[in-house]
């Protein structure tokens, strides 16, 4: 992209913001808008999407918005989200069938629905079984219940999803298991919960997705 075009998708991501902090959920929806005929729908969630939620996170823990307003801001942009994974049309060959889930105890689905979007515009078909998973005081119960799920479904890739680093231990038991009943599907272990990993810390058969999705995604 070109200075011009760089310098309008910045000021385009300031207006987002500030709708988004008063709750105009139709003038996001505008600017988010502008943003996707600006720079594509991929840029728009790589770059916007994760800057904009990115500093609406810095701002709460600052202290400078409240819980109840990170809350309306971050269900705006899932809204907003939804609205354009509904519009992919998928036409052609279809490459797959990817699964996205989180480990127990992580509810944050928003990275889901993006990657939701951004797997739908590689045409694969998409079965997003989000999180906030919780079945009782074993967790065994709940992992089970997601490997059991994923198993039977027999993807062409799986993408676990960790956002709190405390959930990883979770989802490294789901993938262990994962590796184990689908050994032709490839799992990938990504999200800000992984950032203390290293390449080959993984088990075999366990992929780290890179922290550029799109590098990730471009190597299906």
């Amino acid at each position: 992209m070109d200075d011009k075009v760089i310098e309008k998708q910045k000021e385009l991501e300031v207006l987002l913001a500030r709708c988004l902090q008063t709750g105009d959920e139709e003038m996001s929806f505008e600017k988010a808008d502008e943003l996707v005929k600006l720079v594509g729908l991929q840029r728009f969630y790589v770059d916007s999407v994760t800057g904009v939620m990115t500093e609406t996170g810095k701002l709460w823990v600052d202290g400078e918005i409240g819980i109840a307003q990170e809350h309306m801001i971050t269900n705006i942009m899932r809204k907003i989200i939804q609205h354009y994974n509904a519009r992919i049309e998928m036409k052609g060959l279809v490459e797959g069938l990817a699964v996205i889930c989180n480990p127990e105890g992580d509810d944050h689905s928003m990275s889901n629905l993006v990657l939701e979007g951004l797997l739908k515009t590689r045409k694969y078909r998409v079965t997003n079984i989000g999180g906030a998973w919780y079945m009782g005081d074993k967790r065994a119960v709940t992992n089970k219940a997601i490997i059991d799920f994923v198993t039977h479904a027999r993807p062409d890739i799986v993408f676990i999803s960790v956002t709190i680093a405390r959930y990883l231990f979770n989802a490294k038991m789901i993938a262990r298991e994962l590796v184990k009943e689908l050994p032709n599907t490839k799992i990938y272990l990504g999200g800000l919960g992984t950032r203390g990993i290293v390449d080959g810390e993984l088990q075999e058969g366990i992929i780290l997705a890179n922290k550029d999705t799109l590098r990730t995604l471009n190597k299906l």
